[in-house]
């Protein structure tokens, strides 16, 4: 089982929302975007938040006095067949929903006649921790001990559990084991103390006392158990072999703890055992669903990338899916070949909004950005007039320093480095006034790829401005000038052109040699070689850019 599609109503800020989840999906966005809502409304659904109406209900928007979380599931074939007929709906899919506030609390699902069920669910109020499969909830900050302990629910005892449990059922080990602890308990019970006392002579002392109830008493010492081995049997620490010395947990690093928290969230998944056949037809779906909110904490770039790719391999075993909430470009880069498992958050008028690329929506964008092709007479032949082309110039262009624009609130697309290190620079020093909430210059390669960022930029949602060089007034310039104001979208904010080219708008002389162009401006800036009067117009072309209030009209 799967979880395809999430829809949550009135929980927070999410008002009204929609967004689809893959085998690994990313949560990303500007701080107090949303993300830790939508963790949570998945929590609340399976329990492990309790819906509270004074901080859970929207504080402003809400829409109606219901508040729900409704999720599409879709089945194995297996799964679909033992399912009840009443909510068989088609196409392996299974919907249910879950009422926290309202007339009828609880969850139901939708019938095969389209209709909302009026008894919840398998009729339990709580089946969903059974009927719809478990989660794991690793929280921006936890401790490590969360997920060691052995006295409750963790993910180490988890792993243990269906270790011993195996054993204890297998092992002629245990059993052996088991007999000689049954057979030393017994001789024991009639071992003496120095005070002549033993278990076996107070059983007989209270057998005396009773007998006239014809009523025997006996005490029994109990031979360990599964249960009894993994909640008092067995413990843990963590032995420094550069001091050949025991430690606790709390002496090494926040980085140390988040990579064990991750090794055994990777090998509770890798830990599959065959589930007990059943005789009858069940429904048992199979689903793990993996909350890791900002698993990049306390880990160096070179690290993000690997518990990255450990997290997607989780997430491509059958039954698991992994959910994580992000701030790390570098995860978002890692992605950056699957973008629509990428769901880019944003916070509008208190209600959060949700950008993501649907199959047909990413089909559309890279037939949009073909129209290029025609402007330049590429031909029929070249590679490039192939669709797949498109999303492997995303997957080659979205490194990790340019993934940093799904978290600003605005981005300035320019042409290229030149721009990038010159407005940069100009941001840092306080000439330019960027928007609250920050502002991502990026670089396009050229401006026959702007159009290609605009459609990406609009559909993930993200306010985006735009600054060009006319160049020549060709009719090839002139043509990719259009393209770029018809690539205006609903979150297209300004397009500013400079005539004809940067430098020459600055009134400085261009580089010997283009590769040479962002350190030839930032020489010539240094060594006041433009003119105050320019460079203030430049300023301000730049400030219009970035601090406007809303989209223009394309």
């Amino acid at each position: 089982m799967q979880i395809k599609t999430v829809q949550v109503h009135n929980f927070r800020s999410l008002v009204d929302v929609t967004f689809h989840l893959d085998d690994y999906c990313l949560l990303v966005g500007a701080n107090n975007a949303g993300k830790t809502n939508a963790i949570d409304a998945l929590r609340t659904f399976y329990d492990t938040h309790k819906f509270d109406a004074k901080t859970d209900a929207p504080k402003e928007g809400a829409t109606g006095d219901e508040c729900w979380i409704q999720i599409e599931y879709v089945l194995t074939s297996e799964e679909y067949e033992t399912l009840k007929d009443e909510y068989k709906i088609g196409d392996n899919r299974l919907r249910v929903r879950k009422y926290l506030k309202g007339k009828n609390k609880g969850i139901f699902a939708l019938k095969r006649d389209k209709q909302w069920a009026t008894e919840q669910f398998y009729g339990a109020k709580n089946v969903q921790q059974g009927k719809l499969g478990d989660i794991i909830y690793i929280p921006a900050v936890s401790k490590l001990d969360e997920h060691m302990k052995t006295s409750g629910p963790s993910a180490l005892r988890d792993i243990i559990n269906k270790i011993v449990g195996k054993l204890v059922k297998s092992s002629a080990t245990f059993q052996a084991m088991v007999q000689d602890f049954s057979q030393k308990m017994a001789e024991f019970q009639e071992e003496k103390t120095d005070e002549d006392l033993s278990l076996r002579g107070l059983q007989n002392d209270i057998n005396d006392r009773i007998s006239e109830w014809d009523t025997e008493f006996r005490l029994n010492i109990n031979p360990f158990s599964e249960t009894e081995i993994v909640k008092n049997l067995v413990s843990f620490d963590f032995h420094d072999s550069q001091i050949d010395d025991t430690l606790p947990a709390a002496r090494y690093g926040q980085g140390f703890q988040r990579h064990l928290i991750y090794t055994l969230l990777t090998l509770a998944s890798e830990y599959k055992f065959e589930r007990k056949p059943s005789t009858k037809k069940e429904f048992r779906p199979n689903l793990t669903l993996i909350l890791f909110e900002e698993p990049e904490a306390f880990l160096h770039p070179p690290q993000q990338d690997v518990l990255c790719r450990g997290l997607q391999l989780i997430g491509a075993q059958e039954g698991n899916q992994v959910l994580i909430s992000t701030h790390s470009a570098n995860f978002v880069s890692n992605n950056s070949d699957n973008l629509s498992a990428i769901i880019r958050l944003r916070r509008q008028q208190g209600k959060t909004a949700v950008g993501q690329l649907s199959e047909e929506e990413r089909k559309q964008i890279f037939e949009d950005n073909q129209e290029i092709n025609d402007l330049l007479n590429i031909s029929d032949t070249d590679e490039n007039r192939n669709l797949d082309m498109e999303g492997i110039k995303y997957f080659l262009w979205l490194n990790p320093f340019r993934c940093g624009m799904f978290f600003a609130n605005l981005v300035l697309l320019v042409e290229g480095p030149t721009e990038v290190a010159f407005i940069n620079y100009l941001i840092a020093n306080g000439c330019v006034d960027g928007p609250a909430g920050g502002l991502f210059v990026l670089d396009c390669f050229g401006k026959y790829n702007i159009h290609r960022f605009m459609n990406l930029l609009g559909c993930f949602g993200i306010n985006h401005s735009v600054l060009y060089d006319t160049d020549k007034k060709n009719e090839k310039n002139l043509n990719l000038a259009g393209l770029i104001c018809r690539s205006h979208n609903e979150y297209t904010y300004k397009v500013e052109a400079v005539e004809p080219d940067i430098e020459r708008f600055l009134g400085i002389s261009k580089a010997p040699d283009r590769y040479q162009k962002p350190q030839h401006l930032m020489l010539q800036y240094h060594q006041d070689a433009i003119a105050s009067d320019k460079l203030n117009r430049f300023v301000a072309l730049i400030n219009g850019l970035v601090n406007q209030t809303e989209p223009e009209n394309g």
